[in-house]
């Protein structure tokens, strides 16, 4: 966990770091130098598209050696102070030794508990449901309910609210600190409803500034069961206020701690193998920067809006493997799904992006984001069972047999990775009073279940 005296010192040494736009962060030291380490490394076009799963796990550890080398060159940045600070070697070292290799989460027999793993370990991951996709506040408690009510869910992290008592939230306002509170009562609800008093609990998701989770945060944790804290910064390799705060209100209550920053290819790192080790040192600097209990730095290609195309798939493997086989940390990546409910589509590429990962060494996902999350209601409890089972089973996978895996599933989508159909609203898909699925929605789910079984997925 957080140490409130830790996260200021930071917090000082980021005031009175070296000076450096972010402009010229972004557009000229992090390319420049992400571009030199990999030369050094003889990593450039090492990006293998006819194998999106990584086969080479000696590759892996260079990858690694290039992202630490990164995170102790460039440090992180914050665009608020337009400063940079820098950990030396040791300091980075230290950081990932004393980062928790297990964490017990929850309470009573809702108790979970998650330890570092390896590529192609035995030990079976945990999945978190939901992403933070927006919902209606009168069918938040029903919906969250469903999700949880089945025991492969093992934290929620759960969808968000745009109003509170049926008035518009606006961000950065009271009204968001409303939404942090009202979203506390909700789940409570929603976990007493299904059962599960006790589980583990991320938040809050109805918080775009540090608002909602300054006061909804405290509300939901307890001292025997703490809950973890988001705290989500924008983009790879920097940092703001706004995470500081939401660091520091967790940090005060005892919580835990998932914090993180996206990779982007395509973006300021450049191809995938630097996307690759831009996203290394973003997980190092979390453990560093913060304390952190839970690395949450994912990956996307920017093309595509998601870890589920080509070369989304190849760098999500080759980054956990390399951060895995190489540290005891825990790590939790999104894949990002732009298909969306009542679709074969949301279901393969689902399983290709969980099984390249849980194969890799991942301890923890949080999904699905249905639809991209960019549609109201898009998200329904049959997804998440899907995913919570594939991510799961595929622990299960040799790293050869899930290339093979994955290579099915792109088959079947990969043409049309762009267009993606959104599917069905929870309201068009599924019984808001029985929370059963439509038969529609149940055929697709087991059709896909019945091929991936057959093609050795023990789902």
């Amino acid at each position: 966990m957080a140490s409130v005296k830790k996260v200021t010192e930071m917090l000082y040494r980021i005031k009175n770091g070296e000076s450096v736009t972010t402009a010229d962060w972004d557009t000229k030291i992090v390319p420049k130098t992400v571009r030199s380490i990999l030369k050094k490394y003889d990593l450039q076009k090492t990006y293998n598209e006819e194998v999106p799963v990584n086969q080479d796990r000696e590759l892996a550890d260079r990858f690694f050696d290039a992202g630490l080398e990164l995170a102790e060159t460039l440090g992180i940045h914050c665009t608020d102070t337009e400063t940079v600070v820098k950990y030396s070697h040791d300091e980075l070292l230290s950081a990932l030794d004393q980062a928790p290799s297990e964490l017990h989460l929850g309470c009573g027999t809702d108790q979970v508990t998650i330890g570092a793993r390896k590529p192609e370990d035995k030990k079976k991951p945990l999945f978190c449901a939901s992403l933070s996709i927006q919902v209606d506040e009168d069918i938040y408690p029903t919906l969250v309910e469903g999700l949880v009510s089945y025991k492969g869910i093992d934290i929620l992290q759960g969808p968000s609210i745009d109003t509170v008592f049926g008035m518009p939230v606006f961000s950065g306002t009271p009204f968001e600190t409303t939404a942090g509170i009202r979203e506390s009562q909700l789940r409570t609800e929603a976990l007493a409803r299904a059962g599960r008093p006790g589980m583990q609990q991320m938040g809050m998701s109805s918080s775009v500034t540090e608002y909602g989770l300054l006061c909804g945060l405290p509300l939901t944790s307890k001292p025997y069961s703490p809950v973890m804290g988001i705290c989500l910064q924008p983009s790879e390799l920097k940092t703001n206020y706004c995470n500081f705060h939401k660091v520091l209100a967790a940090a005060s209550c005892g919580a835990f701690l998932r914090t993180g920053c996206p990779s982007m290819i395509g973006g300021y790192s450049g191809p995938p193998e630097g996307a690759v080790i831009a996203n290394i040192a973003s997980d190092i600097l979390q453990f560093a920067l913060f304390g952190t209990d839970i690395s949450n730095c994912s990956m996307f290609d920017i093309r595509h809006n998601s870890a589920c195309c080509r070369t989304g798939l190849w760098a999500m493997s080759m980054s956990v493997q390399a951060t895995s086989q190489n540290t005891h940390t825990i790590l939790d990546k999104i894949i990002n799904q732009n298909a969306g409910p009542c679709t074969e589509e949301i279901l393969y590429t689902s399983a290709a992006g969980l099984i390249a990962t849980s194969v890799s060494g991942m301890e923890l996902t949080t999904g699905p984001r249905s639809a991209g999350g960019s549609l109201k209601n898009y998200l329904t409890p049959l997804e998440g069972f899907f995913c919570a089972d594939v991510f799961k089973a595929a622990a299960d996978l040799t790293l050869d047999k899930a290339e093979e895996l994955v290579e099915y599933c792109l088959s079947k989508y990969e043409s049309d990775v762009d267009n993606q159909p959104k599917g069905k609203s929870f309201y068009d898909c599924y019984d808001v009073k029985t929370l059963t699925p439509s038969d529609e929605w149940k055929a697709i789910d087991q059709k896909v279940r019945t091929d991936l079984r057959q093609r050795g997925l023990a789902i």
